[in-house]
């Protein structure tokens, strides 16, 4: 620790800060516009009796190219009072996630050692510049993996902590890339052969953080046939586990499958692909336990209103579109406003899209109403102060709801609010440098503007 770094550890009244710096700090070119590196930062693993296996990570993580690395001397743990696992990592990742806030951080790893012999690790990245950007997608990636692990599995962990937080990454990310290609090429093996010494857990595990780190890596450039090498992961992983014996990481595995038929569906305009991964959503929604496995049973339901969306715009079918409401209504059983607003939000605002298109797609003032609604209630949880990207999104959406609504009823108050949220809506995406976002819905809201003067509004 350099004499500066040793000053700065100090806080008035003589206590230590409960971080400090792990790496050099990264070399950053003098000049406006130039973006800071990326920030990791690791937290004491729960459990981790001598320190070994936290110092191990740490030695580890250090290593990927520039990258700045901070260990914390917390402990984040999953919440003892929960019983349901998924709301515990929920609980926990919301935590996390004030932690990466309060020390500017992109990345969180944590987790913890077992009795058992078993090392878990979880990657929580900070939420991103994306509008896009989901709770689902916000809960990070897990490794599980025996304590002393081999050699040949070191480059895995560089590998998942790139993937987990560069494509959310605000600054740039061909480094990251180079970086994420390399340590890919490392482990890319694993899928015809699994490294000795993991137990069938641990190598569906492993699998599936690599079929996700090659998701990760086809969307900073590697191509889209790392989509294929995800899918032969994914395939890999799921021969290790079966869903009499372990459903849970069976359906999370079919998911991640299924999440990868339909981007490719949507690249190569398949049909074929959305439909095989729809029925695929749809038989982990069977298969799940709705009282014992409640979260994972909702977010199958979510995902299958999702690529039932996207067919029913590409097949012009609008039945596509009722059964999708129909699962996101499933999803809006379970999940509870006040315990998991987060989630309840993006739910219902998915919902509200669905909604939207089916209301023009079929007519009818009442199904518009509907969509008006969700997007109003989602838009009372999505804060413009502390999620702004969230908030825009929704208002986005609210504005084009009460637009084609007010193209029916002539009601001027459903066009003035649809101004409103189109112009905070392009505030927002401006201020993002979101331009392309922001220049198309300006272009609504001169519509809108347009019609309130030819109304007299």
């Amino acid at each position: 620790m350099g004499l500066f770094d040793w000053f700065a550890s100090f806080r008035p009244g003589g206590k230590r800060k409960r971080t400090e710096r792990l790496s050099e700090r990264a070399f950053v070119p003098s000049g406006a516009g130039t973006a800071a590196p990326p920030k990791i930062l690791i937290a004491a693993l729960a459990d981790d009796k001598g320190g070994q296996a936290g110092k191990r990570l740490g030695e580890l993580v250090t290593k990927i190219p520039g990258v700045e690395v901070f260990r914390k001397k917390e402990t984040l743990k999953l919440p003892e009072t929960i019983s349901d696992a998924a709301e515990r990592l929920i609980l926990a990742a919301d935590e996390g996630r004030a932690w990466l806030k309060a020390e500017s951080c992109d990345l969180l790893v944590w987790g913890e050692v077992a009795n058992t012999g078993s090392l878990t690790l979880r990657f929580l990245p900070a939420p991103g510049n994306d509008s896009d950007q989901t709770i689902f997608a916000g809960l990070g990636e897990t490794v599980e993996l025996p304590v002393g692990f081999a050699a040949e599995l070191e480059p895995l962990i560089g590998a998942v902590a790139i993937g987990a937080f560069a494509t959310s990454f605000k600054g740039a990310r061909s480094r990251l890339a180079e970086a994420l290609g390399k340590y890919l090429a490392a482990v890319a093996g694993m899928v015809q052969k699994v490294p000795p010494g993991l137990t069938a857990d641990q190598g569906a595990s492993t699998l599936t953080a690599l079929g996700n780190a090659f998701v990760a890596y086809s969307h900073l450039g590697g191509g889209v046939e790392q989509l294929d090498r995800a899918t032969l992961a994914y395939q890999a992983a799921n021969k290790l586990v079966t869903k009499e014996n372990a459903p849970l990481t069976w359906a999370r595995i079919q998911n991640h499958l299924a999440t990868v038929m339909q981007v490719q569906g949507q690249i190569k305009k398949e049909p074929k692909l959305l439909r095989s991964a729809a029925i695929i959503f749809s038989t982990v929604t069977t298969t799940l336990d709705r009282n014992r496995h409640t979260n994972d049973w909702a977010l199958a339901y979510t995902y299958l209103g999702k690529v039932l969306y996207i067919l029913a715009g590409m097949e012009g079918k609008p039945q596509y579109l009722k059964t999708a409401a129909a699962a996101y209504e499933k999803a809006l059983g379970v999940y509870d406003k006040e315990t998991m607003p987060s989630r309840w939000a993006e739910v219902t605002n998915q919902y509200g899209v669905v909604l939207l298109a089916l209301g023009e797609s079929m007519g009818g003032d009442a199904v518009l109403e509907q969509a008006v609604a969700k997007f109003r209630t989602a838009m009372n949880l999505r804060q413009r102060d502390k999620t702004p990207l969230l908030w825009a999104q929704t208002a986005n959406n609210l504005g084009a709801a009460c637009f084609a609504l007010a193209k029916r009823n002539s009601e001027a108050s459903l066009l003035r609010e649809a101004s409103n949220c189109f112009e905070g809506a392009t505030e927002i995406y401006r201020q993002q440098g979101i331009v392309k976002q922001a220049q198309v819905i300006e272009k609504n809201l001169h519509r809108v503007q347009r019609l309130l003067m030819t109304r007299g509004a």
